[in-house]
């Protein structure tokens, strides 16, 4: 599966990284792909293992928010 948000409060690339690398740590994340510019994460997971919500939880724990 594949889901695409917003991430809000982002102010540098760092930002990005962090989120990506906190996306990816979680179990069922596949691939995650942060763009600063625009704010939008792009996420590929099995959706057998994790769900849209856990997705953005391990952003809104950083706390950034999730559009």
């Amino acid at each position: 599966m594949k889901i695409q948000f917003k991430i809000t409060n982002m102010t540098c690339a760092s930002c990005a990284t962090v989120n990506k690398n906190s996306l990816l740590k979680a179990k069922g994340v596949l691939r995650a792909k942060v763009d600063f510019p625009s704010g939008q994460a792009t996420v590929d997971y099995d959706e057998k293992i994790i769900d849209e919500q856990k997705i953005k939880e391990a952003i809104t724990k950083n706390g950034y928010g999730v559009i």
